[in-house]
């Protein structure tokens, strides 16, 4: 312990700095909640990097300021050298102390903000809590678990509506959708004793807390499921509209409470496993549910990878014993390497054929494919630098780098096998992927395949290492190549196998889940349809019916805006929301997505359409036929963006055009979200920005005033002819 005292000045920081990263980034309380844990960690662990590279270059700058502090100093004892070296010793905690009042330094807050931005985007959050939730409300059946909920339910709609309303049947008929929501409601908001047990009543209070806006909206979204229901069910022959209305509510109510619920599954569950288990507790079948490559999986294939290379080097006859240190050291360093492969090829893939759906199987994107392994190498290059590196600094030795640097030129054509497993990956996950095949039938051809092209990359690596090399690892006359064959061949079929089962499971369940709400894959979780715009051929560079707008001329109106109007459904309210604004590589345009609106249901995502000679910007959203247009002006740095919104509206059960002023302002500071009343916090702010609309940035053409009434004619005026 006494040995520790010297580098207390270095350990004493390091939770200071965790402190900092996890106050900073967990803000606000909803991120854990937002995505699943080991993606959250993930986030938070990088951004913790960032915030230590920061407190690096803080220590720097007070080392190297210490150095003039000295000279014509105020102060008499820092003129010592002495003085100025002890000063330096504290300049860690100094650093230290510098970032907790970070927030206060202008330059601190826009380096936070970028590093959190990068992080929150890594981590998923909250798009994996949207997914999850649209998947729950959506496609997964829902079947009322114990019977006194079903009492519950069958209670409720019938005094409060009638038999006709009540069907716990999953035929896809409007009384089994309506039952579904009210259920969905009663078992997580309303009567929630079943979700409660045991340590989940404190994530419960905690998720209700942070989503208050969001529990109090489907409250008042319930109310209107009920008047929506009486008023389709009381009547025999229901109108177009009620149906119309019914439906909305339907939707609006069951996303408002799976997101909720979405967001409590993941704050409680690690693991994808218990998640479902726990869905399946509520009463949620998920068995046909959409799954993904996140981040369970991919560290189930890395620790996968990490075991059977181990115990190959260790078991493997022919290979001499090493070190369990140096065993480890290896084949960590080759499943990181692996997992970056497998997260490249599955990106990739998956992306291609969202973008091909329906379509006859093209070519493979083998640009995307090189350009992904080519990525995939250089990450590979960097942890086979890092990780014998870092041990080596630890213990202060003076050849550190070196020696790093001379054991990956000896080693390199290890990079082979990580960048042809990407190539290898994602041609099986593109051809495999787009043919309804079973789930083994596809894991079998993966493994086929995946193997083979592991053995081609092993036969190429045994021959480029150099028996110095290969003599380290391997007995006096034993075929060392033809070992390395065997052992990658095994690895690669391992993956080949796990990878496409995973992405077999996603693509089926992605295209059948489609298939029951009646939409495009891509637009069942987009909620809109594309223009016939086409792709740009530059991908940094906007097809022309967007604006043709380059990247680079736009990437200032990247962000998170918050976005406010009058609200239509009532009157006197102002509707506030977030709205994300990035650009989408898969179309080569910014596009946006709106968040955390109280009418969830009503949530946005579309293109930004910036025309080259006027100052403004368009939001639109198109979806089976209906738009959305929401014109702008483009704002200057940190100015607002303000002008009109041309929308539908329900009024009396049928939907109007619907017209307002609307401003988007940069979320620096979020005053209040939700349906905001008079009297309520940030009202009147909002208020006065919506008044400045018009006439600068938008205004109304009312209808011309009646004529006035006819008059005698006037008596013509008599010409004089000039003389």
């Amino acid at each position: 312990m006494l040995q520790l005292v010297p580098y207390s000045e270095w350990i004493i920081p390091a939770p200071v700095l965790f402190a900092i990263a996890w106050v900073h980034f967990n803000k606000p309380p909803t991120n854990r909640s937002g995505t699943t844990l080991a993606m959250f960690s993930v986030g938070l662990i990088i951004y913790c990097l960032l915030i230590a590279v920061l407190w690096l270059l803080v220590i720097v700058m007070i080392d190297q300021g210490s150095i003039g502090f000295g000279k014509n100093s105020p102060f008499v004892g820092m003129a010592n050298p002495e003085a100025r070296v002890e000063f330096g010793r504290y300049a860690p905690l100094i650093a230290a102390l510098v970032l907790v009042a970070g927030p206060h330094f202008s330059w601190y807050r826009r380096f936070d903000r970028a590093a959190r931005t990068f992080c929150i985007t890594l981590a998923a959050i909250p798009r994996e809590a949207d997914r999850l939730a649209l998947e729950l409300a959506q496609t997964a059946d829902f079947r009322p678990k114990s019977e006194r909920l079903r009492a519950k339910i069958s209670n409720t709609i019938s005094k409060n509506i009638g038999a006709r309303a009540l069907n716990f049947e999953p035929d896809d008929t409007l009384a089994s959708r309506f039952t579904r929501a009210v259920g969905i409601y009663w078992m997580f908001l309303g009567d929630p004793a079943d979700v409660l047990n045991g340590n989940a009543k404190t994530a419960y209070a905690r998720i209700l807390q942070v989503s208050k806006d969001t529990a109090d909206g489907a409250a008042e979204r319930y109310e209107e499921l009920i008047q929506a229901g009486l008023a389709y069910f009381a009547t025999s022959q229901p109108t177009k509209g009620l149906e119309d209305a019914l439906k909305r509510s339907i939707n609006e109510v069951s996303l408002l409470t799976c997101s909720l619920i979405a967001r409590y599954v993941l704050y409680v569950n690690a693991t994808e496993s218990k998640r479902r288990q726990r869905l399946a507790t509520m009463g949620f079948d998920t068995s046909g549910a959409i799954w993904n490559f996140g981040a369970d999986q991919w560290l189930t294939t890395t620790c996968l990878v990490v075991v059977l290379s181990a115990a190959m080097m260790a078991f493997m006859p022919g290979t001499l014993p090493l070190a369990t240190s140096e065993i480890l050291k290896i084949s960590i360093t080759f499943g990181i390497s692996i997992g970056f492969a497998v997260i490249g090829a599955f990106w990739v893939a998956q992306r291609f054929l969202q973008r091909h759906q329906g379509q006859a199987i093209p070519d493979p994107p083998i640009t995307e494919f090189a350009i992904a392994a080519l990525v995939v190498a250089g990450l590979s290059a960097v942890v086979r630098i890092a990780i014998p590196l870092v041990p080596a600094l630890i213990q202060a030795s003076p050849s550190a780098l070196p020696d790093a640097i001379m054991q990956f030129v000896q080693r390199w054509p290890g990079l082979i096998i990580p960048f042809a497993c990407t190539i290898s990956l994602g041609l099986l996950c593109t051809y495999l992927g787009a043919r309804r095949w079973s789930f083994r039938r596809a894991a079998t051809l993966g493994a086929l395949g995946n193997g083979s092209a592991f053995v081609a990359a092993a036969v190429l690596v045994g021959q480029l290492l150099g028996d110095e090399v290969l003599s380290r690892f391997y007995q006096p006359g034993v075929p060392a190549r033809l070992l390395i064959c065997v052992n990658s061949g095994l690895i690669g079929a391992a993956i080949g196998a796990i990878v496409l089962w995973q992405f077999k499971r996603s693509e089926l369940a992605r295209q059948d889940s489609a298939s029951r709400v009646g939409m495009p894959p891509l637009a069942a979780l987009l909620a809109t349809e594309e223009l016939d715009a086409g792709v740009s051929s530059r991908p940094d560079v906007a097809e022309l019916n967007y604006g043709g707008y380059a990247r680079d001329d736009v990437k200032h109106l990247e962000g998170r805006y918050i976005c406010f109007r009058p609200a239509f459904a009532c009157p006197g309210a102002i509707s506030a929301y977030l709205m994300d604004v990035r650009w989408d590589h898969g179309a080569s345009c910014l596009m946006f997505e709106e968040k955390e609106r109280a009418d969830a249901g009503h949530a946005q995502r579309g293109r930004v359409y910036i025309p080259d000679k006027w100052e403004l910007m368009s939001f639109v959203t198109v979806e089976r036929g209906a738009l959305r247009l929401v014109t702008v002006s483009r704002p200057k740095e940190r100015d607002a963006a303000r002008g009109l919104i041309m929308t539908l509206s329900s009024h009396e059960g049928a939907h109007t055009p619907a017209s307002a002023p609307i401003v988007l302002r940069r979320a620096d500071k979020i005053t209040q979200l939700g349906f905001i009343r008079p009297g309520a916090e940030g009202y009147e702010e909002y208020r006065r920005e919506l008044e400045a609309v018009e006439p600068a940035s938008g205004f109304f053409a009312s209808a011309p005033p009646p004529a006035p009434a006819p008059g005698p004619e006037p008596e013509p005026e008599l010409a004089l002819a000039a003389e």
